[in-house]
């Protein structure tokens, strides 16, 4: 009885640690999707164009660093496909605000969005992915 207890729970540890592994992973990327996010934000509501070249700037590294992240690997292509998009627009919106194109700044933010949308769709699965692991 007392090995089957024993069993028991080192069996359930290696359960939690698997699944702390793997949360950890995903957890990360959103942490960083979430401060891209709260930067787009900020930019998007920037008057002034050094706010808004700032904001742009730590954009620019929340990007970098979620190319860097741990991605799952039946998208992991897409996705990093998805933040290279996404790393060029930004460089245009670098551009316009240092050229004083506000417009054309805002039009590019605008993109970004589209491209949220866009790439956020392949994050969710459907419910045959879930039953049958796909």
């Amino acid at each position: 009885m007392k090995w089957f207890i024993v069993l028991l729970a080192s069996g359930q540890l290696l359960i939690a640690g698997f699944s702390h592994a793997y949360t950890s992973q995903s957890e990360s990327l959103e942490v960083i999707m979430k401060s891209f996010s709260f930067e787009y934000r900020q930019a998007v509501e920037s008057e002034s164009s050094e706010n808004r070249l700032q904001h742009v700037h730590q954009m620019q590294k929340k990007i970098n660093a979620a190319m860097q992240a741990p991605l799952r690997d039946d998208k992991a292509e897409q996705f990093l496909q998805g933040f290279h998009k996404v790393a060029a627009v930004l460089e245009q919106v670098e551009q316009a605000v240092m050229a004083g194109n506000h417009q054309l700044a805002d039009e590019k933010l605008v993109k970004i969005d589209q491209l949220r949308i866009e790439y956020h769709r392949l994050r969710k699965r459907s419910i045959w992915q879930l039953l049958f692991g796909r």
